[in-house]
């Protein structure tokens, strides 16, 4: 018998009753993994069509995924009838007048199409976004007529303000309760997908998981699977480095984002957009800041007066460069721009004057100075519903005295050099001046109009499919489509017994090994184990020997250290399994970096798109031209193929 060891402290007694020896068995058409504003918006509009729909998530889904905490203004609502410029015109752009929207295909256009019809159907389940108590009657940013609100560039209108958003995923629930056809699973976590003959590439079958607060095993059996996870936490940091304690309130995006739908899909087959792009992230350190609760003029605190500690008022400059004196010039697209994109008009400081004494630190939001609409429109309408800001900023502040009519609030002291960086998010601030590095070599699962992956029956949405952000909704209700209309036309697969039998062992084996001798790695430890790896041989500097050693290294944990991890209770083994992700997600990185100097060491052209899938353990890499999403045998233009795959939909409605 193994010698049991004493952890330390013990965990305290778990208050709900643990059956890890109960199965449970769902049958559904349609299973939708991940229930943020993608998943849950798929979900009601594959019941919509009349199928069985499974709805999965580790999280009570009124509060889960980055719109969770709730979300203040709705990008990129180019389809809205008052926009100045249409989703097919942004497409046509260059590249140097539409800084959002690095590369655009297929994915993009689904985006943006759908935003205006998106938010219109979150405003039917009860999201109340329009000004209709005339609050802001008259401000620049509304229009008297439909009583919308809009941010940033009052010109264009592409961007809405939402004055509910703070409870933006509680409507989607109750709307997702409703639905006849609609089963809610909380709490539980989906661990693995299933594939017809267990075998990865084949057609899915299904999904496992098990119960978050009863340890209970669930294996799904479905005729599709839409994946709506929300990519890697703060675009892939929390790879590199990690601390839950340290991070606190200066999480980017919900921490439970743990890749766990990269993972499965990369395990299942799936093939992944790898597009080179590495550098220095400007995502929050460790000691991070509380997001949107400091002194700032970015995003949710645009277009906010900044002073230095003497009062004297920081210059604007816009997106060309040229200096702007007044506060409307603030929220208008440059000179001969056709919209503001994320591009924005910034304060701008020169090092040299920080340096010198000629600008006195620390800096302050002035919020008082501003016109009054502009005042009200920061604190309240937009803090207030951003995701974390109405009861950790908001409400905190405002019981704490603050008065944003006469006070100030004080800014992050940064490096100079940061203070005149246009692309450096003044409200994370620079908590430390540790490099923090991230590779974003990962774009996404790669997906065709439809919407689905390379695998069978595997569809992906929002983030997953490079379609995050504010209006990830749209890309989930054209997924659930798409994904209800592929339910009705084909049976059900058979699940591989032998699968699930495996995957059930590997779900809990740091259940059984708790209290062993042996098991003596947490969750925590695991998962800082692979920062080192990816720190060490996937930083700024890397090589084809360094991408191949930290597969090996990783490869060492797997055998080693990943065979030493305990769980003593659900709440453990979620948190074990999440670091499993991560190391899986760690391994995808490494794979496609290797995949990048491979590609162009064999001379590929530049303008070829790469995808990378792992099949047995063989990395397979294949190209297509750019721009495949609009020839043959799809249509030349994005109207007509978003009209051809919709065309199914608007019969049945």
């Amino acid at each position: 018998m193994a010698k049991q060891i004493n952890y330390g402290s013990e965990p305290a007694k778990w208050p709900y009753p643990v059956r890890y020896d109960v199965e449970n068995r769902v049958e559904t058409d349609v299973l939708i993994i991940g229930a943020g504003v993608a998943g849950a918006m798929a979900g009601l509009r594959a019941a919509r069509r009349g199928v069985k729909v499974a709805v999965v998530d580790k999280s009570p889904v009124d509060t889960s995924g980055s719109g969770g905490s709730g979300l203040d203004h709705y990008l990129d609502c180019f389809s809205n009838p008052d926009c100045a410029i249409t989703p097919e015109e942004v497409m046509d752009l260059p590249h140097e007048e539409n800084y959002f929207m690095p590369r655009r295909d297929h994915r993009s256009y689904i985006h943006m199409k759908g935003s205006w019809e998106n938010l219109l159907e979150m405003e039917k389940l009860g999201l109340h976004f329009r000004d209709e108590e005339d609050e802001f009657k008259g401000a620049p940013f509304r229009d008297d007529k439909t009583k919308i609100m809009y941010a940033y560039d009052y010109k264009t209108r592409s961007s809405i303000r939402l004055r509910g958003g703070a409870a933006l995923k509680k409507h989607m629930r109750d709307g997702l309760a409703k639905e006849a056809t609609v089963a809610l699973y909380e709490r539980v976590m989906i661990t693995s997908l299933l594939t017809e003959n267990g075998k990865p590439g084949a057609r899915i079958t299904g999904a496992t998981g098990f119960n978050e607060e009863s340890g209970e095993f669930y294996v799904f059996s479905a005729k599709c699977v839409i994946i709506s996870t929300a990519g890697v936490s703060m675009q892939g940091t929390q790879t590199w480095t990690f601390n839950s304690e340290m991070f606190a309130n200066g999480y980017r995006a919900d921490p439970r984002n743990t890749g766990d739908g990269v993972a499965m899909a990369w395990n299942a087959g799936a093939e992944l957009y790898s597009e080179e792009s590495f550098g220095q992230s400007m995502m929050t350190g460790p000691f991070g800041w509380p997001w949107y609760g400091i002194g700032n003029p970015d995003n949710t605190w645009h277009p906010c007066t900044i002073v230095d500690n003497k009062g004297t008022v920081i210059p604007w400059i816009d997106s060309q460069g040229n200096p702007i004196t007044t506060v409307e010039e603030r929220t208008l697209p440059a000179p001969g721009e056709r919209f503001m994109s994320m591009n924005r008009p910034t304060p701008y400081i020169d090092p040299e004057l920080i340096r010198n004494g000629t600008y006195e630190l620390p800096l302050w939001a002035d919020l008082s100075s501003l016109p009054e609409h502009e005042r009200r429109g920061i604190w309240g309408l937009m803090v207030g519903n951003e995701g974390r800001t109405r009861y950790a900023v908001y409400d905190y502040y405002n019981k704490a005295g603050f008065n944003p009519d006469t006070d100030m609030l004080q800014c992050p002291v940064m490096t100079p050099e940061n203070f005149g960086n246009r692309w450096k998010d003044w409200f994370q601030g620079e908590p430390d001046n540790n490099k923090f590095w991230k590779a974003d070599t990962l774009k996404g699962i790669a997906s065709d109009w439809k919407q689905m992956s390379n695998v069978e029956g595997l569809f992906v949405s929002g983030s997953e499919s490079g379609q995050g952000g504010a209006v990830a909704g749209s890309s989930g209700g054209y997924a659930g489509n798409r994904a209800a209309e592929y339910a009705l036309k084909v049976t059900r697969g058979q699940i591989s017994e032998a699968q699930v039998a495996a995957e059930k062992e590997r779900v809990y084996a740091p259940v059984k090994r708790a209290g062993n001798e042996e098991a003596s790695v947490s969750w925590k430890e695991l998962w800082m184990g692979l920062n080192r790896v990816m720190q060490q041989d996937c930083g700024e500097f890397r090589s084809v020997a360094l991408c191949k050693h930290g597969l090996m290294w990783l490869d060492s944990i797997k055998k080693h250290e990943m065979r030493l991890t305990y769980a003593r209770n659900p709440h453990e083994l979620a948190r074990v399994l999440e670091a499993e992700s991560r190391v899986t997600v760690a391994e995808i990185y490494l794979y496609l970096c290797l995949a990048n100097f491979e590609s162009e060491a064999e001379g590929i052209a530049k303008d070829k798109l790469m995808f990378t899938k792992l099949i047995d353990g063989e990395m397979i890499r294949t190209y297509k031209e750019d721009g495949w999403w609009l020839k043959a045998p799809y249509a030349p233009t994005y109207k007509e193929n978003y009209d051809n795959c919709r065309a199914l939909e608007k019969e049945a409605q």
